[in-house]
């Protein structure tokens, strides 16, 4: 054989060398580097976990402070208004004289429930009454509140009446 044949094959020899030790040895290290760095930033993760765990029962505690304050049972948005409405009333001796069922009106994705309900007493109480249904339950805003001064004939004295309309967007 010629020098330079023997070149040439060297030269094929090196090359077939180098594919073989890259595919028999250096690329299962460089596999199981990768591998590697990946549980790493998995066992990462999994440092956080109590401490994500301490977070979240922390707000599950704090979330279910709220939920008590708000004094909700599972039941219907009207049956919940229509309890708080009951309590308050008879905290602040009003009467409830009239619950309407609720008018919904569609407005594309969104439904409004307008619940509407008429409360009779003194002033002062009925303000105390709406202040609550607003800040201690989820029923929505206050949209409209009508106070009328009624005579009633047989006693002759005056009574205040409020017409309040609640409205909630679903």
């Amino acid at each position: 054989m010629k020098i330079d044949n023997r070149n040439k094959l060297l030269f094929i020899g090196i090359v077939v060398l180098l594919f073989a030790s890259y595919y028999l040895a250096i690329n299962k290290t460089v596999l199981l580097r990768n591998e590697s760095k990946r549980l790493d930033t998995q066992v990462e993760q999994f440092k956080d976990i109590p401490n994500k765990l301490a977070i979240l029962s922390q707000k599950d505690v704090h979330y279910d402070s709220i939920l008590g304050k708000m004094d909700l049972v599972d039941t219907s948005i009207q049956n919940n208004l229509l309890r708080t409405i009951n309590q308050e009333a008879s905290k602040n001796n009003i009467k409830v004289m009239d619950f309407n069922q609720p008018h919904l009106y569609e407005m594309g994705e969104n439904s409004l429930y307008t619940y509407s309900f008429n409360l009779n007493g003194n002033y002062t109480d009925i303000l105390k009454v709406i202040h609550t249904i607003e800040q201690k339950g989820n029923f929505g805003e206050i949209v409209h509140i009508d106070f009328q001064k009624k005579k009633n004939y047989r006693s002759n004295k005056y009574n205040l009446g409020a017409t309040v309309f609640v409205q909630q967007v679903k």
